[in-house]
């Protein structure tokens, strides 16, 4: 999911843990074998890095690889979709290998581009390409989202500084309509709510229609006073740099926020954040290099992360943790558990 900057609201918070595990393809050109030091870059979506999320997440994995494996790197910021073709192929053309295109807006680039450097290893995050030097590297969003509506229709039911079991109300604030990674949180949001509040309502928004989407808090706490009025009192959002007006509504209305892709809470630990769904876009970047210098690029597959993977997962709940009764975080562990022992499904697309 492209995720913008947050404004100022936030600041970086690189988070390290241990690559995912994943399989290896045939050796292919730029990626480095037997030991010898890859060369890595990535080029951002729009939003560039700051955006304390998505490609501030993939930077992270980049820099993990320059302090663990050795790896010369570079990153070139897209400032418009405009200049996804022109960075994607000056990296390529200066040697750089695996190049990683962060975020599924570059798939028409990347399927343009790969093909004219055979010998060069491409990876796209959230999205396919279908071509022998290309790693598709995706995720499972909606496990992520199922643990926050669990989350959402727990504490929903609880009397808390931040909740009323009142109104059976909760919300998810949605960037871009159509975005596929997005679309993946919200369905599994929703299934994760109904599972432990089948009587709960989810009022779900969308910013608009365009990039752009990502990129507007002032809609993005118009929206999310909307659905306080409306009985909400936890928003989850996959929105972006407009998620930073949902925590503005939650300070301003006193509800709980739940944030995405990084532990929101510790980038704004002034905003009501009860937890976050963490997306280890970073474990996906780390991962691929190393598979790249050690001769076992992916080349030519989808990798998919998950909860499993440690792709996906929910952050602490921080300073708000007294508010969360012990017999929820147990439901919220089943659930995880559940997930990666296959007893829970969660839905591929909107009900």
């Amino acid at each position: 999911m492209r995720n913008p900057k947050l404004l100022g609201l936030m600041l970086i918070a690189a988070l390290a843990a241990a690559g995912c595990g994943g399989g290896g393809g045939g050796e292919q050109g730029g990626g480095g074998g037997g030991g010898e030091a890859a060369r890595a870059a990535i080029v951002t979506d729009v939003g560039g890095l700051g955006d304390q999320s998505f490609n501030d997440s993939a930077n992270a994995g980049l820099e993990r690889a320059v302090s663990e494996l050795g790896v010369e790197t570079d990153v070139l910021e897209s400032g418009s979709p405009t200049d996804y073709d022109s960075n994607l192929t000056q990296l390529a053309e200066n040697g750089f290998s695996p190049v990683f295109a962060v975020g599924f807006l570059m798939t028409d680039s990347v399927t343009s581009i790969a093909p004219q450097f055979p010998d060069t290893n491409f990876a796209i995050i959230d999205s396919v390409v279908e071509a022998d030097n290309v790693a598709s590297l995706t995720f499972r969003e909606g496990e992520g989202g199922y643990l926050a509506g669990v989350v959402a229709g727990l504490m929903t039911q609880e009397d808390t500084d931040f909740t009323t079991s009142d109104e059976k109300v909760v919300g998810f604030l949605g960037g871009q309509e159509g975005a596929p990674p997005v679309q993946r949180f919200q369905v599994g949001y929703e299934a994760g709510v109904e599972a432990v509040c089948p009587d709960c309502e989810v009022i779900s928004q969308y910013v608009g229609a365009t990039p752009d989407a990502f990129n507007d808090p002032a809609r993005g706490r118009e929206i999310s006073l909307q659905q306080i009025d409306q009985g909400a009192d936890l928003i989850f959002h996959g929105a972006g740099a407009s998620g930073a007006g949902l925590f503005e509504a939650a300070s301003d209305r006193n509800i709980f926020a739940i944030g995405v892709d990084s532990d929101q809470a510790k980038l704004a630990p002034d905003r009501p954040i009860l937890t976050s769904a963490i997306k280890r876009v970073d474990n996906a970047v780390f991962q691929t290099i190393e598979q790249a210098q050690n001769g076992q690029f992916p080349g030519g597959q989808v990798v998919e992360f998950g909860l499993k993977e440690n792709g996906l997962g929910l952050a602490s709940f921080g300073r708000f943790d007294d508010q969360v009764p012990q017999e929820v975080k147990d439901q919220i562990e089943e659930a995880r558990q559940g997930i990666i022992d296959g007893e829970i499904t969660i839905p591929e697309a909107p009900q």
